[in-house]
């Protein structure tokens, strides 16, 4: 491995000891396709890359779908993938956004299941056996997350997020709180099919509104699993961006479901209610965040 992979993985107790393997043959279609959205990640990415190839589960793919970045984020990966045949880096020739790129990544694969990696975080040891297992043993399930070691950039512990297990738990509570830590989640392709995956053109929140769709599809059932999966990097968000940018995403599903709610009064007072509870929740992470680096530090963005 080069220097430069010891150097990116140094330090972290979470990544396994490192191995030269590549892909090998495991059939012709794995059975998770990990896509993995990467811009201005040259200084994560293989880390990132790193942690999925030390999976004791073999049987994945992986895209990583590099979004026009200047600092030589696809040249890293492509050093990586050089040494295993299971990743595939592909590049937009300008600046799509991490959803239009998932959605170019499940769409080049066949695997009946898809889970996201982001580029700056780094993946447990059952990332995705655990997940893989729980879902064979129930169809019902089509989304399945689990919880999450947050850290900050420098690597800092912040705090373990652990999110509701049910589905009925987490319908209650999605008009206030996105039902998911994105980069923990395993989901069945035909939720993507079904639902046309995430939606171009958003730039924050385009997880939220997939589950929020999904949702509304009525047929599609979430579960989270008990025990962290990913060690996730909290990115620096204003609050007030991050409030717009959920309302949105409630705004929408509002519109959807309006015969649901009976009336826009009713539609009204979920946003506003949303819209408190969101400004309560990211009050909580400033006084997290702060105590880790600083009185002015911003809010960290699920």
């Amino acid at each position: 491995m080069s220097g430069s992979g010891r150097r990116a993985t140094a330090g972290l107790p979470w990544v396994l000891p490192q191995t030269e393997r590549s892909g090998g043959d495991y059939g012709s279609v794995p059975s998770v396709t990990i896509l993995m959205p990467a811009y201005q990640a040259a200084r994560t990415i293989v880390r990132a890359l790193e942690s999925v190839r030390s999976q004791p589960f073999p049987d994945w793919q992986l895209i990583v779908v590099d979004d026009a970045s200047t600092d030589g984020t696809g040249e890293r990966a492509t050093e990586v993938a050089a040494r295993d045949s299971r990743i595939t880096v592909l590049r937009n020739e300008k600046n799509l956004g991490a959803a239009a790129s998932m959605n170019v990544a499940w769409r080049r694969s066949d695997a009946p299941f898809v889970a996201i990696v982001d580029a700056d975080d780094a993946v447990l040891p059952s990332r995705f056996s655990r997940p893989l297992e729980k879902l064979a043993a129930n169809p019902e399930v089509s989304v399945l997350g689990g919880a999450a070691h947050f850290v900050d950039s420098a690597g800092r512990f912040l705090r373990t997020v652990t999110l509701p297990a049910t589905h009925a738990d987490l319908e209650r509570r999605r008009w206030y709180a996105c039902p998911f830590v994105h980069p923990s989640v395993t989901m069945r392709r035909e939720f993507l099919e079904s639902t046309g995956g995430y939606q171009d053109g958003l730039r924050l929140g385009e997880d939220y509104d997939l589950w929020m769709r999904g949702f509304f599809h009525g047929r599609f059932r979430y579960a989270n699993l008990p025990e962290p999966l990913v060690v996730y990097t909290a990115k620096p968000v204003q609050r007030w961006t991050m409030i717009r940018a959920s309302a949105g995403v409630r705004l929408r599903a509002g519109r959807r479901e309006r015969r649901r709610l009976r009336s826009w009064w009713a539609a009204a007072r979920i946003l506003a209610e949303g819209a408190v509870e969101q400004t309560g929740i990211f009050a909580w992470r400033d006084r997290v965040v702060g105590r880790t680096r600083g009185a002015d530090a911003s809010v960290l963005g699920i």
